[in-house]
C-alpha cells in the first residue's frame, strides 16, 4: 500500500494586532501540516498556491467573507477563521450567517487553535468550547422580535416609554407591553437590567446600553490591512 504524504494547508495570517500575528505565526510554523504566510510581508502573487485558510480579526473577517463570492486568484477558495476577543453571541451570529468558518477567541488554548485552523481547512466549520457553549445557551432563550429590538435599543439608549411611543408611533400601552416581553424574555428585573443583558449579548451596542450615542453601523469599519489583501482576490 502506497502511503502518500499529508497534504499541507495553506494559511494566510491577516490579523490587525501585530502581537498576535506574530504568536499566531510562531505557533502554525511549529506543525508541518501548514505552510504559514504572513499579510503585509510574504509578498503572494496569483501564481502562488491558493489560500486554504484565512485567519483574521472580526472585521476583517466580516469584509472578505462579504468579498468571497467574488473572490478570484490565491484567495478564491480560501476558508475564514475569526481570532478575537468579541463574544457577544449576536456578533458570534451575525460571523457565522456572513459565511465565516471559524470562531475563535483570543486566549483560547493553543489545541484549539490548531484544531480549529486544521478543521476549517478540511471544510469543517469549528467554534472553540466558550463559544459553542455561549450559541448552544442562545438556543434554549425566546427569540425577540423585531419591533422588541427596536424598543429595546431606545430603552438602552435613555429614552422614557412615552418618548418610545412617540418615536415608533405606536400607543403607551403597546410599548408597555414590549417591555413587559422584553423583560420576560431576557429574565430581567429592571429596565437598566435588561439594556445591560441586551448588552452582554451584543442585541443593543454597549455604548447604547450605557446611554451613549448609539452606533449606525456596528463593525463596518475595516482595517486597512484587510483592504489591501483583497488586491489577492
Amino acid at each position: 500500500m502506497n502511503h502518500l504524504p499529508p497534504t499541507r494547508s495553506n494559511v494566510l495570517v491577516m490579523h490587525a494586532d501585530p502581537l498576535l500575528s506574530a504568536g499566531l505565526v510562531a505557533a502554525l510554523r511549529l506543525h508541518p501540516m501548514f505552510e504559514v504566510f504572513v499579510h503585509g510581508v510574504d509578498n503572494l502573487s496569483r501564481e502562488d498556491p491558493r489560500v486554504d485558510v484565512v485567519i483574521a480579526d472580526y472585521p476583517a473577517a466580516l469584509r472578505l467573507a462579504e468579498s468571497a463570492r467574488a473572490a478570484r486568484g490565491i484567495l478564491a477558495s480560501a476558508r475564514i477563521l475569526v481570532l478575537t476577543p468579541n463574544d457577544r453571541e449576536a456578533d458570534i451570529r451575525r460571523a457565522i450567517e456572513s459565511g465565516v468558518h471559524g470562531y475563535l477567541l483570543v486566549g483560547s488554548p493553543l489545541e484549539e487553535l490548531i484544531d480549529g485552523v486544521a478543521a476549517v481547512a478540511n471544510g469543517i466549520r469549528y467554534m472553540n468550547m466558550s463559544v459553542a457553549r455561549r450559541m448552544a445557551d442562545s438556543l434554549t432563550r425566546a427569540t425577540l422580535t423585531s419591533r422588541e429590538i427596536e424598543v429595546l435599543n431606545l430603552v438602552a439608549s435613555g429614552h422614557p416609554n412615552k418618548a418610545i411611543a412617540r418615536l415608533l408611533r405606536i400607543e403607551l400601552g403597546t410599548v408597555k407591553s414590549h417591555m413587559s416581553a422584553i423583560m420576560a424574555k431576557l429574565g430581567a428585573n429592571s429596565r437598566t437590567h435588561a439594556a445591560r443583558i441586551a448588552a452582554a449579548r451584543g442585541l443593543v451596542e454597549e455604548s447604547t446600553a450605557n446611554h451613549g450615542a448609539p452606533h449606525s453601523a456596528p463593525h463596518s469599519a475595516v482595517a486597512s490591512a484587510p483592504q489591501r489583501a483583497l488586491q489577492y482576490a
